[in-house]
């Protein structure tokens, strides 16, 4: 348990709806105490990187940086952070992948009121908490892929850009790099991940839970096509 302090969280999630919320639950007693929210992956790493905080709940579909980025660089940046997935997906591998990552616990946005505190409480504690309600094996949370250890930060963001349908150009600028280095991230993942073009890298990503989409772009090929 952390001290007799109150507990530090960064609220981490483009719903401002959802971050009122969170923080209105969590504030309801004195233990813990929101020190930052954060409309996205970037915000929320940036917040860390400035403010001691003892826990994060962070979404894991959100813009440019999406939660399982995030998670990622959260746990090499600061690995004594505990993170708590709090999400809408309960699909399985996606639930496993957040667990290798590093999250302390997992749990849905619609049993958020009545497994927060009790996920809170277990992950503080040091053990971990998977929500009942998710039908989670044992061997997913070891399973892995060696294509994915060898991307680099950069490359999960161009393929996390990629998914939301930015072309080249337009990855170069939001990376604030030029169209050639975009374009030769782009060669690399392609390379690495043994697919030959976009459709194929979105498939394999969203497969593999590297990528995060509500829906994919208007001019993604359906399957077959």
């Amino acid at each position: 348990m952390i001290g007799q302090s109150p507990i530090k969280v960064i609220l981490a999630d483009d719903h401002s709806l959802v971050r009122r919320g969170l923080a209105a639950l969590l504030e309801m007693g004195h233990k813990y105490v929101v020190v930052a929210e954060a409309n996205n992956g970037e915000e929320a790493l940036l917040v860390a990187d400035k403010v001691t905080v003892d826990l994060i709940i962070l979404d894991l579909h959100m813009p440019r940086l999406n939660g399982l980025e995030t998670l990622r660089r959260m746990q090499h940046r600061h690995p004594a952070i505990k993170v708590l997935i709090l999400s809408m997906y309960d699909d399985d591998e996606l639930v496993a992948q957040a667990l290798r990552d590093g999250a302390s616990g997992y749990i849905l946005k619609h049993s958020m009121e009545e497994e927060l505190f009790e996920a809170l409480e277990i992950i503080l504690s040091g053990h971990q908490y998977v929500s009942p309600r998710l039908n989670l094996r044992s061997e997913d949370t070891y399973s892995d892929d060696a294509s994915e250890q060898i991307l680099t930060s950069r490359e999960k963001e161009v393929i996390q850009l990629v998914a939301e349908g930015y072309k080249t150009n337009e990855i170069a600028t939001l990376m604030a790099i030029s169209p050639n280095t975009a374009g030769r991230h782009l060669a690399n993942i392609m390379k690495k991940m043994d697919v030959h073009n976009r459709v194929e890298l979105v498939r394999l990503a969203i497969q593999r839970g590297l990528v995060m989409v509500q829906r994919l772009p208007d001019d993604f090929p359906k399957d077959g096509a």
